[in-house]
């Protein structure tokens, strides 16, 4: 990538700012330059794969990871969800799209598709590699909330146990707990007794309501009921 004076000057302006996405408008307050001059800049810098176009208005560079660049892309967001538990090794399925937690609607953009949760909801996540990410107990819980976006209780079942070693069950029924979701707490407590991991679990049974629900809401109902998590175990 050979770059002339001021399109390197660009470029390294950006990269030293770290700011890997961005607008006219950002490179004009930085350069201090007019708004047909950095026009032209990011047009030449595509036409050289330098920088590329996300949406209309909206650039990164090349070179970023896609898992930077969808948290950058829409603030607040992290990645959680079925992409969050592939990240740390739970799972070796790899969805084709990267699932992320916001509290403000957003379009899929690209194959960023962010999810819209209550601001209450909205935790439990940190910084990591660059990344803004759900750490593995949120990761769990927000897939327990809809499990359609972590390949279904099947998959998640797997995860939990995978991780049964590395994760805190104390903040894991914690964060159950902030969720503040009878499905939550009915699917966690389900899974974790069927784990023989049975600390605690009478305590959430306390709060799991009354009525029954699917254990897969996105499958078919079986009758298979488990009187005491009030679940029809239908997978």
């Amino acid at each position: 990538m050979q770059l002339a004076k001021l399109e390197n000057t660009a470029y390294e302006t950006l990269r030293n700012n770290k700011i890997m996405v961005f607008k006219i408008k950002d490179l004009c307050l930085l350069m201090k330059v007019k708004k047909t001059k950095a026009y032209n800049l990011i047009k030449s810098l595509k036409k050289k794969n330098a920088i590329r176009t996300l949406k209309r208005g909206l650039f990164s560079f090349n070179d970023v990871s896609e898992f930077v660049l969808a948290t950058s892309v829409h603030f607040p967001s992290y990645i959680s969800f079925w992409s969050a538990l592939n990240y740390y090794g739970l799972t070796e399925n790899l969805p084709k799209k990267i699932f992320l937690v916001t509290t403000k609607y957003s379009k899929e953009l690209n194959n960023f598709k962010y999810i819209t949760l209550s601001k209450k909801r909205f935790f439990g996540y940190h910084g990591l590699g660059g990344i803004i990410i759900a750490e593995k107990e949120k990761a769990i819980v927000d897939s327990l909330l809809l499990p359609k976006y972590s390949g279904g209780m099947k998959e998640i079942i797997k995860c939990v146990r995978n991780s049964l070693s590395e994760i805190d069950i104390k903040k894991l029924l914690d964060y159950g707990e902030k969720m503040q979701s009878k499905s939550v707490f009915r699917r966690l407590g389900y899974i974790l007794e069927s784990l023989e991991e049975k600390k605690n679990l009478e305590h959430i049974n306390k709060k799991i309501g009354s009525g029954y629900e699917l254990f897969d809401p996105n499958l078919k109902k079986r009758n298979n009921l488990n009187k005491k998590w009030l679940l029809d175990v239908n997978i």
